[in-house]
């Protein structure tokens, strides 16, 4: 594919407008800024210091640099070709911009941030995985009601593995499993006999017995797991990701509300990632999971990349392809195609690309909410915790992620993981027991993320009987 010629450059540039200028959108204006293609002279934040150093590390000159606080500055300014901060969104939507890439990372703040662009009929790139999770499907549909687009963000995980998706499936191939690899690698050290996760290491003696998966893959696999429990083995933003792609491409299902999260090397993927009748651990073809990638110190990451299983169905083409290096399972049944990174926010200049010059959004056009992920107690849990999640991995202290079929969330079922975030249980809660929202106290009036839910309950979930 030649990018020239499938983004040519126009005449006007495509005006792009960027909301939280930090971690995913760093590299997004950093980079963007020096594509003729594109022009970028808005940026929101609420620290307007920060907006400012961004504009001034790429050149801007500091009279360059408006700070706008009523739409006749900002538009004049617009105008006369300065560079704009905004620290009201609201007015910020009323430059004349094409484009806005939202990556606040903060669920209530992404949502009530993408609802007012889309109400100013401007087009989104969501990068906020948090609350896309648990409304993008209705903020997807709102924006085609405003006849503008909502789009994943290219450059994370659920837009590049859709992109995958589709690309091995009008190949021809047949697809077996799909999914990604977690943020953290499993790091073997065979001469210290020691696995290194995210700078913490712990001696684990006899490992090497289970570097090779052997003939009992299971076995193994549990048995990797069980050497390796002091360290997590599932990550709350991978199980949002995989949420989303199952809302994008209808046809996938976890093979289990958990994921197998194997410890597996990425060329054992092949051999785990596909249905038991191909020597795989999925129960059936057409199922998402997520793989911790096992390497040796001296050997490539996967970078938390993304992977498609495929049959073997034509003898010929895949042992031209092994020859080629391809992983192919042992077997011999299935092999991996894969794209083992994630490039994060200059990668995610494709997006607004694609939405801004062909009118595609680099996701599905419709997607439904098929699945949710909610959260289970995994010990009793009292009245009166307060829940947040905290780091990197967004945990929540007392409850793991799952992913169930999506629910209403006045169905007492089940309530999706970052609605719970910030909130107060009105009540003891039992291990084993999934959090609903009769559970907690009752969200302040104007959160914008639940009301959002409930709009798309209503538009997309019928009450049970």
């Amino acid at each position: 594919m030649n990018y020239d010629l499938l983004f040519p450059k126009s005449e006007q540039p495509l005006e792009l407008a960027i909301i939280g200028v930090g971690g995913f959108n760093h590299s997004l204006f950093t980079y963007g800024v020096r594509n003729k293609k594109l022009s970028i002279r808005v940026l929101c934040g609420r620290n307007i210091q920060r907006c400012i150093d961004a504009y001034r590390s790429v050149g801007v000159d500091s009279r360059d640099i408006i700070h706008c606080t009523d739409k006749q500055t900002g538009l004049e300014a617009f105008a006369a070709g300065k560079s704009l901060i905004f620290d009201d969104i609201d007015l910020a939507m009323e430059m004349p911009f094409d484009v806005v890439v939202e990556g606040t990372g903060n669920p209530e703040a992404s949502a009530s941030y993408a609802l007012c662009a889309i109400q100013h009929r401007k087009h989104v790139i969501a990068v906020t995985k948090e609350s896309d999770s648990v409304v993008g499907p209705l903020l997807s549909k709102k924006a085609r009601e405003n006849g503008v687009i909502y789009s994943l963000a290219e450059g994370d995980q659920p837009s590049l593995l859709i992109g995958l998706v589709t690309w091995v499936r009008n190949a021809g191939l047949t697809i077996l499993g799909i999914g990604k690899a977690s943020e953290y690698d499993f790091i073997y050290d065979s001469a210290e006999s020691s696995i290194e996760v995210l700078g913490r290491k712990e001696h684990i003696p006899h490992f090497a017995e289970v570097w090779d998966l052997g003939d009992d893959y299971e076995k193994t696999i549990q048995k990797r797991s069980e050497m390796l429990d002091m360290f997590g083995q599932r990550a709350i933003p991978d199980l949002a990701e995989m949420s989303i792609v199952c809302n994008h491409l209808p046809e996938f299902d976890p093979d289990i509300e958990a994921f197998h999260y194997p410890i597996a090397r990425t060329l054992e993927v092949a051999d785990l990632m596909c249905p038991k009748d191909r020597g795989g651990l999925f129960s059936g073809k057409c199922k998402i999971d997520v793989f911790n990638c096992l390497r040796r110190t001296d050997e490539q990451s996967m970078e938390g990349g993304e992977f498609v299983v495929v049959a073997c169905d034509d003898e010929q083409t895949w042992q031209v392809l092994k020859g080629k290096g391809v992983p192919v399972s042992r077997n011999g049944k299935t092999a991996m195609i894969y794209y083992p990174a994630h490039y994060l926010g200059f990668e995610a200049l494709y997006s607004v690309f694609s939405v801004g010059m062909l009118g595609l959004p680099t996701g599905a056009e419709a997607p439904t909410p098929r699945y949710d992920l909610v959260a289970r107690a995994n010990r009793d849990m009292q009245r009166g915790t307060q829940l947040k999640a905290v780091g990197h991995h967004h945990v929540i202290e007392g409850f793991d992620g799952i992913l169930r079929p999506a629910a209403r969330i006045d169905a007492q079922g089940q309530l999706p993981y970052y609605l719970a975030d910030g909130m107060t249980l009105k009540k003891d809660v039992k291990a084993g027991e999934l959090l609903t929202a009769d559970m907690l106290e009752k969200p302040v009036k104007d959160s914008i993320l639940w009301s959002l839910r409930r709009e798309q309950d209503t538009a997309f979930l019928s009450p049970k009987p």
